[in-house]
């Protein structure tokens, strides 16, 4: 965070304002219908929420240096305290006015030897992104008054953080190498052999073509050749069977078969 401006900062300011303009100043704060000087000083507080110290003292040599004979509220001797570090709403809108006409943006050499970008800031761009719908559509008024509705909000939001207007920087392009937009030809035997490979490619007559899998029919098992009667069918030769293999059967079920034995 920044430095906060301190009391006698804001007293310094109304001594400056009723020194140099005396006679507005006594009109608007003194007399029957005086604003009681603590909420002067309240407000003053309030519009000048994230002046650092710096930015008040260049404001307050503007203000003893100026020729306007007119006093300035609070929320123009803020101007006069940012106006160096921050673009205000109407020049920031021309500038993104300008910006959206430039087909290649162009970086500029600063003294050591760095590239930068000085075309928008960063707030800028961003509330350009926000109306550039707006703006396609043809209504230029409206965008510009959402344009500078949000440009005064991002701006009031950075500097009660602390922040500093910065440069808008553009994304690197990709480069592409010299070398590789040079075309070498071939020679005429190379290029003819690789049109007629292309021919062979695209010709399905001389396509290879995969024999498909030959279907062959499943030996059906032997049958076996020595099966039991059936005990339904065949109950005494079932039995018999039984018998020869030395296979139990009850005698119940015997007698149920018709074995009287």
């Amino acid at each position: 965070m920044h430095e906060i401006l301190h009391q006698n900062d804001l007293r310094d300011l109304i001594t400056a304002l009723r020194t140099k303009y005396a006679g507005q100043f006594n009109k608007n704060f003194e007399g029957k219908n005086a604003v009681p000087m603590a909420t002067v000083e309240a407000e003053a507080a309030k519009n000048l929420i994230g002046v650092t110290p710096a930015q008040f003292r260049r404001g307050l040599a503007l203000l003893y240096t100026s020729i306007n004979r007119f006093m300035p509220s609070f929320a123009e001797f803020r101007e006069m305290c940012i106006g160096e570090d921050w673009w205000n709403p109407e020049k920031a809108w021309v500038k993104a006015c300008e910006y959206t006409k430039l087909t290649k943006p162009k970086p500029i050499q600063l003294e050591d030897g760095t590239k930068q970008y000085r075309d928008i800031t960063t707030l800028a761009k961003f509330a350009l992104d926000q109306v550039k719908s707006t703006i396609q559509d043809g209504e230029m008024y409206r965008a510009k008054d959402e344009f500078i509705r949000l440009y005064q909000a991002y701006v009031a939001e950075a500097q009660i953080k602390g922040r500093k207007q910065d440069w808008y920087q553009e994304s690197p392009a990709l480069e592409t190498k010299a070398d590789s937009r040079i075309h070498t030809p071939v020679s005429n035997s190379i290029a003819q052999k690789q049109l007629e490979n292309l021919k062979a490619k695209l010709n399905v007559r001389n396509r290879a073509v995969v024999k498909p899998q030959k279907l062959e029919s499943k030996k059906q098992p032997k049958q076996l050749e020595n099966f039991w009667p059936d005990p339904f069918e065949n109950p005494k030769e079932y039995l018999k069977a039984c018998d020869h293999d030395g296979v139990k059967v009850p005698g119940v079920i015997r007698r149920q078969m018709g074995d009287e034995a």
